[in-house]
């Protein structure tokens, strides 16, 4: 069973553009301290359609390797089925617990060609996957009869990230939830509605820069409810508003640069902040304890 806080780590750069490993180490350290359950690498967060199977195949290694105690939830996704079957043996290979998969991207698939490249990529290793739904980046919507088959017919599937913002179909989906499937929200402004109703935990960008995200989860947890909701509308909101004031995902790269004093980059075409953005921005994680 999979519960928690994950975080879809940001992958470091420096000011070239190239992966910074440094940067890297820094950041598991701190989602260390933070407390999360998981560390999601080569997610949209990541920048994952950015970076060369090479780069991805190292990232993933170098995660997986200095991840301790945090289990990796190892990003695969690709517009190409092959380059997901290469990256899901790699992970396998190289003893990745679970994948993370979402359907092909920029042409836009039928339930037909989502089924065909989730049942070609799940059966190219034995890890366990799950599956994300992020209709606003990937151009589709994987849907619940599908989410169904998928997790009846492979029994590697495990989860679900949703992240679609959508409350209506996160909680139709609910009721999937079981022994061997967990359902988690990708929203951080909708992790303590998400947790009211059963989900199993959240996959969340803000946890890359603050403690808030796991201390709404612990708190949640420990049945201290008007706590955990305080944080969410008066700490993981008003943060999540600002470093989405950038163009996403540059404001968490930008957030997590300036409170490590990192002097960080963005690969092209990526666009930094702007000076009012960066204001905004700054104003928020001048919060954070």
């Amino acid at each position: 069973m999979y519960k928690g806080i994950i975080t879809p780590m940001i992958t470091p750069m420096n000011v070239k553009g190239e992966i910074d490993y440094s940067a890297t180490q820094v950041l598991i350290e701190k989602l260390g301290k933070y407390g999360v359950d998981g560390l999601f690498p080569m997610g949209s967060t990541g920048l994952f359609p950015m970076f060369s199977i090479e780069e991805r195949k190292k990232f993933l290694s170098f995660v997986s390797e200095h991840s301790g105690k945090m289990q990796v939830y190892a990003g695969v996704g690709s517009s190409s089925t092959q380059e997901s079957i290469e990256l899901s043996k790699y992970t396998e290979d190289i003893g990745i617990k679970t994948r993370v998969l979402m359907p092909t991207y920029y042409i836009k698939p039928d339930e037909n060609w989502i089924y065909k490249h989730f049942s070609a990529v799940i059966s190219a290793a034995s890890n366990d996957l799950f599956i994300y739904n992020i209709p606003q980046l990937a151009g589709t919507w994987i849907g619940e009869d599908l989410i169904e088959k998928l997790a009846k017919e492979f029994s590697n599937v495990k989860g679900i990230k949703d992240s679609s913002g959508d409350m209506r179909f996160f909680s139709r989906i609910m009721k999937h939830k079981g022994t061997n499937f967990d359902i988690f929200q990708g929203q951080d402004d909708l992790l303590f509605l998400s947790l009211s109703i059963g989900a199993s935990g959240g996959v969340c960008g803000l946890s890359n820069i603050s403690p808030y995200i796991t201390n709404l989860y612990h708190e949640f947890s420990s049945g201290n409810l008007d706590k955990a909701r305080d944080i969410q509308m008066n700490m993981i909101n008003p943060l999540m508003y600002a470093v989405n004031s950038a163009t996403f995902p540059s404001g968490y790269y930008y957030a997590f640069y300036k409170m490590n004093n990192i002097k960080g980059g963005y690969r092209v075409p990526m666009v930094e902040p702007s000076s009012d953005q960066k204001r905004i921005i700054d104003l928020e994680i001048s919060k954070i304890a």
